[in-house]
């Protein structure tokens, strides 16, 4: 999957230098002891309101946060079932299907905000940063942990304990640019230098670098094809590419739902062209070209007005030229209807 790959920073001199411990979030050194040591994690996303809470509690001497944007944060309000659930959805499993079904239909509810711009998007945002204000009392940390995007814009992240963990007395927020890494320190932008002894790397992924030797018509690379930018129809084939399906392709991913959803759809998709290839006694299907550029002409046109596109922040939902490339820019029930049937005349056979 995209989320795979570990993805440093390639912009900040100094790092091969350093000579304490360092890992990334995605590849995690079990044998690290945190025990008395100043501790910095680069990066504040999804993988570190993960990580700092426990890191802060694990005996650290001094946990530096250094943090480039600040993430919209709501919380995860997870709790035990009780028992007594338990027993009720056993006996009435029409009732946990209710739920789930709730679930789902008020998550769905989150893109009528993040494609209009709707009051209901600005209604939001002032209620997440009523948490905000509700949690983190000092006037300076708080408007350090102010998004100045819209709320969707990046990645939205679920967390209870994220802001506690920044009050914290062993614990500090810094927001200046890292300017480069010594060899036991780190020094940001405004002459400031930080003595650590761990580094994390809380980075993120290379989603946009496909390296998978995956070659098509006439020995080209599916590298050099999405070389100008990722696409696919309906985030399933790729023309030029025949009988090679994916999942989780190019904008299919969600912002605002689970993903499992847009998986099943496409599972039954290409389980319907496979079922057609085999009635039919034919070796090869091939998306046609045409079909594919329009499709994606039309996603594209469509992510314009949404909050993934111009809510004020650069994501790695964007490649390098500004192309929103991971991102479904709707309703998961239209994407499942969408994807319910294969229609052969969008493709050619031999």
């Amino acid at each position: 999957g995209p989320l795979s790959n570990a993805s440093y920073p390639n912009d900040i001199p100094g790092i091969d230098k350093f000579q304490g411990q360092m890992c990334h979030t995605a590849e995690w050194n079990k044998n690290i002891d945190f025990t008395n040591k100043r501790v910095a994690v680069i990066g504040t996303g999804a993988s570190a309101i993960q990580t700092i809470p426990e890191v802060q509690k694990a005996g650290v001497t001094q946990l530096l946060v250094f943090q480039r944007t600040a993430p919209w944060i709501i919380p995860r309000l997870d709790r035990v079932v009780t028992n007594l659930e338990k027993r009720i959805f056993k006996r009435f499993p029409i009732i946990q299907k209710f739920i789930r079904a709730f679930i789902y239909w008020v998550r769905e509810s989150a893109v009528l905000s993040f494609t209009y711009r709707l009051p209901i998007r600005h209604a939001f945002q002032r209620v997440v940063k009523y948490d905000l204000y509700r949690q983190v009392k000092d006037k300076e940390l708080r408007k350090k942990l102010t998004p100045s995007y819209d709320l969707g814009c990046k990645r939205v992240l679920l967390s209870d304990d994220w802001y506690s963990s920044m009050q914290q007395p062993n614990v500090k927020l810094i927001t200046n640019r890292i300017q480069e890494i010594k060899s036991n320190s780190i020094v940001t932008r405004d002459g400031d230098e930080y003595p650590v002894d761990i580094i994390i790397w809380s980075t993120g992924f290379q989603v946009q670098n496909f390296s998978l030797p995956v070659y098509g018509i006439n020995g080209r690379s599916l590298k050099e094809q999405w070389s100008q930018t990722f696409q696919a129809y309906r985030g399933v084939t790729v023309p030029n590419f025949p009988n090679l399906f994916f999942l989780l392709g190019p904008n299919t991913g969600l912002g605002h739902n689970s993903i499992i959803v847009m998986i099943e759809a496409q599972i039954n998709y290409i389980a319907e062209a496979l079922l057609y290839v085999d009635e039919k006694n034919v070796r090869m299907l091939d998306v046609k070209q045409n079909v594919h550029d329009e499709y994606n002409q039309k996603i594209q046109s469509n992510l314009k007005k949404t909050v993934w596109q111009s809510g004020g922040c650069h994501s790695w939902y964007q490649d390098s030229k500004g192309n929103n490339t991971a991102i479904w820019p709707g309703f998961t029930w239209t994407y499942i209807l969408f994807m319910k049937y294969f229609d052969p005349t969008n493709y050619t056979f031999q």
